[in-house]
């Protein structure tokens, strides 16, 4: 902390307000696994194993598609 008086009311810059903005993807990856998990119980629950398996397995292939995409961006 800063206990100088002279510094106290001092405007600050530019610069000095500027802070890195904060990483929140493993956050969010942490909650798109959790609510992925009651979805999948859920559905589990409702329709049975297999719509989930089958769901599941399109999941992956958009996740696939879209790493895919993120890593070669001109096809």
């Amino acid at each position: 902390m800063d206990y100088d008086d002279k510094n106290r009311n001092a405007q600050q810059t530019d610069s000095e307000q500027q802070q890195e903005p904060i990483d929140l993807f493993a956050a969010a990856l942490s909650f798109v696994g959790l609510n992925l998990m009651w979805v999948f119980f859920a559905g589990w629950m409702l329709f049975g194993m297999v719509p989930v398996l089958i769901f599941a397995l399109f999941l992956n292939h958009l996740i696939d598609r879209l790493e895919d995409h993120l890593q070669h961006p001109e096809t």
